[in-house]
């Protein structure tokens, strides 16, 4: 017989005890189940119900977030849109043919999720576009289909592009804010560094005969580049603290840059880069190259007193002159263009893109115009932002990306009506009639009364922004007469804030600095304190500096820390915050499943429940509770039932499952991608595995030579396969079960704790033996220790 492994067990009061762990060779006499106490038996009831798949809440959009305009090698003028994807489908190069005002060619790429990342180069009459997966491809007319141009540098997004006049395509990237070049004569691409060290964007572009000029994010920095020697020269903002120096434009010897969030254009010396102007409240994406006559370019001005709309910057004295085209579009692309309809188009006319698929021209000389809506193009349905439920019982959806809408489900007829101009709302909550929402970016804060008619500009009300760099909202809970928002900040910050707003009022007061670096995300209210939860990230563009998340108390009227923890250390996100009915908080630190007791200010339980998950700001984690007196929580991709006092734990869908909200019939709504899904707790079930394993524990007695010791044997049964047990000793580290658990004497009873999990990923409560191994256990002829004679 081989020697047992001996481990030291602590005991309560200090006492340390012998514990025997012997492998599956030892020879066990099983006897009854049970020692001193049966196992308990926590519930494992299936959960009952079944998935519900109710489609697309955003149905269908065109979202285009750069494109180009460009005569290709057939003559014919085209507008190059490349549609966002989702998590279905990847993005989509469709062009459309002006004159003809028809789809020429749609197709969609094979890689790529998201492009912001355009370029028409006239030289060879190609249009090229990246992702910001960092995938690079080319079309140009005639071809019939895209050609992929590879993944040049990789964990670099494509964000930028732009054609120099001798055919070379440069690019910018996220996270190294890489400037590149694309060679189409050799196919080569070259890595040229970065240019601004320290941004993670490249988000402006543009190149002439001499120079590129790059503009960055997080901190709006611009660099002017010589193609020849390489050499870097920065240019100077006027503007002071800025997040991105966006759309660039070289024309006439000027650089034209317009800042955001301030949305100013300055105006530079190309050469000497002097600052020659600045224009206030440009709207738009793009300034325009220069028209045929050499005199001017052409922007979108909105300043709130001059009309709004298209105008014309004269390149010679800077002077605005205001046209009479308004369109309904922030401008993406122009160009100037003769149309073979001479008639209707005499000389040349302007046309421009808008991000929605939507192409308009103007003839300023017969104030005719064009428009080509986004009904010829193929939509795609948006990516699902959140999941919550409103005062009036209805289930709101926001979009990724989707100025179009938000979704309203109603679970009364189950019915989608779609809500325009919502903006991308991240953060949503209730007060009284009111629904609360919290839209990226510039953190803007509005509220829809769900008593009236939604009405785009009226209802919901003009929104309010946040200020001190916030940009995300994305908690919102009633405090009071007031909530709590919090939110996180611009891209390349740290840290975030907590704003407590009275919707009614409108008044706001903004706290930042709660813990050094992080920003909350995650909030509940309780007996008139406020619970955070931070996340150690900032701004997309940064490295954070913390390494774990905290979850902190708020004194609403102070705005003050009263109570700091790390509930899971290492964890960089704590999120899902959620009050039970007994008072306890729970909460999601990166898949460990936390409780909380406010009354003793102690974290009462911190355990992986969940496969270990993290996203930037834990938003795609929730957790709900039923009158079934059960758990529910979104993490890791899927849905879970957890039954909080045995920790039994049950997958009820799994793959790409994110948020999670409930209906007043208790229903419950969370989203893969762009469709939206109920669990529907009254359906029929549709069958297969939804109840956790049982582990049974047999008592028994080591046989052959050597000391006779007490042992529990473990067995589970389940519907499909076990994949493992475990057990624990004395609130011990669990410990895989490999075969008899041998225990040593001891004056009193050791507690056995254990659990097994199945192929679904379904776990077992944790169910608990108290193992007795007083000598009366031992003797000699008692297999069996409540047998009356063998009783100490």
């Amino acid at each position: 017989m081989r020697t047992p492994t001996t481990v030291t067990a602590a005991r309560p009061g200090a006492l340390r005890l012998l514990v025997l762990v012997l492998a599956l060779a030892l020879g066990v006499t099983l006897g009854a189940p049970g020692a001193l106490a049966e196992a308990d038996d926590p519930a494992t009831t299936p959960v009952p119900g079944a998935e519900q798949d109710l489609g697309y809440a955003i149905p269908g959009s065109v979202l285009s977030p750069d494109s180009s305009l460009g005569v290709g090698s057939d003559g014919r003028l085209y507008a190059f849109y490349v549609s966002n994807g989702n998590d279905e489908v990847p993005i989509m190069l469709q062009v459309v043919d002006v004159e003809k005002q028809e789809l020429a060619f749609f197709q969609r790429a094979p890689r790529g999720k998201n492009s912001w990342a355009t370029a028409y180069s006239p030289h060879d009459q190609r249009v090229y576009f990246g992702s910001t997966d960092g995938d690079m491809y080319s079309w140009g007319a005639g071809d019939t289909e895209i050609t992929d141009l590879g993944t040049p540098f990789e964990g670099e997004g494509v964000w930028r592009l732009a054609a120099a006049p001798d055919g070379l395509i440069y690019g910018g990237t996220y996270p190294g804010a890489l400037l590149f070049s694309y060679d189409p004569a050799s196919g080569e691409f070259e890595d040229l560094g970065s240019p601004l060290p320290g941004e993670t964007y490249l988000r402006g572009l543009d190149a002439n005969e001499d120079y590129v000029v790059a503009g960055s994010q997080p901190n709006a920095e611009l660099a002017r580049i010589d193609r020849d020697t390489g050499e870097v020269r920065a240019v100077e903002s006027p503007l002071g603290v800025q997040n991105t120096a966006y759309d660039i434009t070289i024309a006439a010897g000027l650089l034209f840059v317009r800042y955001e969030p301030i949305n100013a254009l300055i105006v530079y010396d190309l050469e000497t880069l002097e600052i020659v102007n600045t224009v206030e409240k440009i709207t738009g994406r793009v300034i325009s190259d220069l028209d045929p006559t050499g005199r001017f370019v052409m922007l979108r001005l909105n300043n709130g007193v001059d009309p709004v709309g298209i105008y014309r910057y004269y390149v010679e004295d800077h002077r605005l002159e205001h046209t009479d085209f308004n369109p309904n579009a922030l401008p993406g692309a122009y160009i100037w263009h003769e149309f073979e309809d001479q008639e209707t188009f005499p000389g040349h006319t302007l046309v421009l893109t808008y991000n929605r698929g939507r192409t308009y021209a103007r003839n300023f000389e017969s104030s005719k115009g064009l428009y080509i809506g986004e009904s010829i193009l193929e939509k795609t349905p948006n990516p699902i932002q959140e999941v919550a439920a409103g005062p009036d019982g209805k289930i709101y959806v926001p979009g990724f990306l989707s100025p179009p809408s938000m979704a309203q489900f109603d679970p009364a007829d189950d019915t989608f009506t779609q809500l325009a101009g919502a903006g991308q709302v991240e953060g949503l909550g209730v007060y009284d009639d009111l629904l609360l929402m919290g839209r990226y970016p510039n953190g803007l804060l509005t509220s829809y009364d769900t008593t009236q008619p939604w009405d785009s500009g009226t209802n919901p009300a003009e929104p309010r922004q946040l200020g001190s760099e916030q940009d995300r909202p994305q908690s919102i809970v009633r405090v009071g007469d007031r909530v709590a928002v919090s939110s996180v900040p611009k891209s390349g910050r740290l840290g975030g804030a907590i704003t407590f707003w009275d919707p009614i009022s409108g008044e706001m007061e903004v706290h930042t600095g709660h813990v050094q670096g992080q920003a909350p995300v995650s909030l509940a209210e309780h007996d008139g304190l406020l619970y955070a939860g931070t996340t150690i990230n900032g701004g997309y563009g940064i490295d954070p500096v913390a390494t774990e998340a905290h979850l902190i108390i708020v004194d609403p009227a102070t705005g003050e820390v009263v109570h700091d923890v790390v509930p899971v250390p290492g964890a960089r996100t704590v999120s899902a915050l959620r009050f039970d009915a007994q008072g306890k908080l729970w909460a999601n630190a990166d898949g460990a499943l936390v409780r909380f007791d406010p009354e003793t200010r102690e974290v009462e339980l911190a355990e992986q429940i969940f496969p270990v998950s993290r996203s930037m700001y834990g938003t795609d984690r929730h957790i709900q509770f039923r009158e079934d007196g059960y758990l529910y929580a979104t993490s890791g991709g899927a849905l879970w039932r957890v039954d909080p006092d045995s920790l039994e734990t049950i997958r009820m869908a799994h793959t790409r499952v994110a948020y999670l909200a409930q209906d007043p019939r208790g229903d419950l709504y969370y989203a893969r991608g762009s469709r939206l899904y109920r669990w529907d707790f009254a359906a029929e079930s549709a069958g297969g595995d939804l109840a956790a394993p049982v582990t049974t524990a047999t008592r028994g007695f080591t046989s052959g030579k050597g000391p006779r010791r007490l042992a529990v044997t473990l067995s589970a049964e389940d519907a499909s396969t076990v994949t493992g047990t475990e057990y624990r000793i004395d609130g011990g580290a669990w410990t895989a079960y490999q075969g008899p658990i041998v225990f040593a004497p001891a004056p009193q009873p050791y507690r056995l704790e254990f659990r097994s999990t199945d192929s679904a990923l379904h776990r077992e409560g944790i169910r608990t033996m108290l193992v007795g191994t007083a000598r009366s256990d031992l003797r000699p002829g008692c297999p069996d220790q409540s047998a009356p004679d063998c009783r100490g």
